[in-house]
């Protein structure tokens, strides 16, 4: 029996697995950072993970832009079981962290939930279709797909943000309201005139 084809269904999904690759690689960049350039002495452990992660992060950046940018699902063969592989390492040390040293890794956890997403989301597209175009064959109704594009992007950011901000780059980020200020400002000093020790009428 010919499965019926469902282009909005079909064009959401495939946006939201590769916003959710897309989220996963910036993680993945942003623990590399962290395992390279980390304060703690490097080791070839860390040099492993953080070409491992490195690797990882641009090859998911530049394939989800790619399949953005053809509006289909490509690579599936090889892109599945590389997002499988990739959360299930993501897992073990997550799982590894929470057992020996009795904390949860953020990051590992959120890249985790990001490319589990990305591979429910590319499995799905894979089984109920024969033609993975991401419904560029039909009309998918605009408004409908911009409303799960804004679901997709919201669910996603909601499990990226915190894992790029307990990563070491986020860790060091100058927060928004401190960017071009002054260390004399940044310490609370010279914001108002009239408390400035050195201000004289």
């Amino acid at each position: 029996m010919e499965r019926k084809n469902h282009p909005t269904l079909s064009a959401a999904t495939l946006l939201f697995v590769y916003f959710a690759a897309m989220a996963a690689g910036m993680v993945e960049l942003s623990l590399a950072a962290g395992y390279l350039t980390g304060t703690e002495a490097v080791t070839p452990g860390l040099v492993a993970a953080g070409a491992a992660t490195l690797t990882g992060g641009l090859a998911f950046l530049a394939w989800s832009l790619w399949g953005l940018h053809r509006n289909t699902l490509v690579l599936a063969r090889y892109a599945l079981p590389v997002l499988a592989l990739t959360a299930a390492a993501h897992l073990v040390v997550t799982v590894a962290g929470v057992s020996t040293q009795r904390s949860l890794n953020v990051s590992h956890f959120a890249a985790f939930g990001l490319t589990l997403m990305a591979v429910a989301g590319a499995g799905w597209l894979r089984r109920h279709y024969k033609t993975n175009d991401g419904g560029a064959h039909g009309q998918p109704r605009t408004g409908r797909l911009l409303a799960a594009a804004f679901g997709a992007a919201v669910v996603v950011a909601s499990v990226a943000t915190p894992g790029l901000a307990a990563s070491m780059a986020g860790q060091h980020a100058v927060p928004h309201g401190e960017h071009g200020q002054s260390p004399h400002e940044e310490s609370g000093q010279g914001s108002n005139p009239a408390l400035d020790p050195g201000h004289h009428h």
